[in-house]
């Protein structure tokens, strides 16, 4: 049986090559990416994986990820496979010009940008199944707690939007 809800990581294995094995190597994982993928688009797929800190993946993320921009953390009450939906609505992005490109949300710095920028309008389909975010900050110098709370953006105790 799959437990319910906890920490969960999406990660960008485009970022080193040894990502890909370690998140496959995890006892619960889905790329983001549906339906049958080629190897080669696999290497480089964002994953969303449930954090166990006794898998490989962590203490090689903390031995070696950090500035890295291997990915974010995410606390939900959801299981595996309802965020593994929530997070897929937001894998495209439409552009001023009508041009739809894939959004890169899981590298911390884009998500950083993007969470902090945008109007509150924009910010709350994100929590919708999420409670918190945990992103490097730039540079792997510090860790930014986003949370949500009566429509204002907090990290940490600070209002930031």
């Amino acid at each position: 049986m799959t437990d319910v809800g906890g920490w969960y990581a999406l990660i960008d294995c485009s970022r080193d090559t040894r990502l890909e094995g370690l998140v496959r190597s995890c006892r619960e994982c889905a790329c983001l990416f549906n339906g049958k993928i080629d190897p080669q688009l696999a290497n480089v797929a964002p994953w969303l994986v449930r954090i166990d800190e006794q898998e490989a993946l962590m203490s090689t993320w903390q031995l070696h990820g950090r500035g890295q921009s291997w990915g974010l953390m995410a606390h939900s009450q959801l299981a595996l496979d309802p965020l593994h939906r929530f997070f897929r609505r937001f894998l495209q992005a439409m552009l001023p010009d009508g041009m739809v490109v894939t959004f890169r949300f899981y590298d911390p710095r884009v998500f950083n940008t993007f969470i902090c920028a945008a109007e509150q309008a924009e910010r709350e389909p994100w929590f919708e199944g999420v409670e918190q975010y945990a992103v490097e900050a730039d540079g792997g110098e510090g860790l930014h707690q986003y949370r949500l709370t009566n429509g204002k953006l907090y990290d940490g105790e600070q209002i930031v939007g």
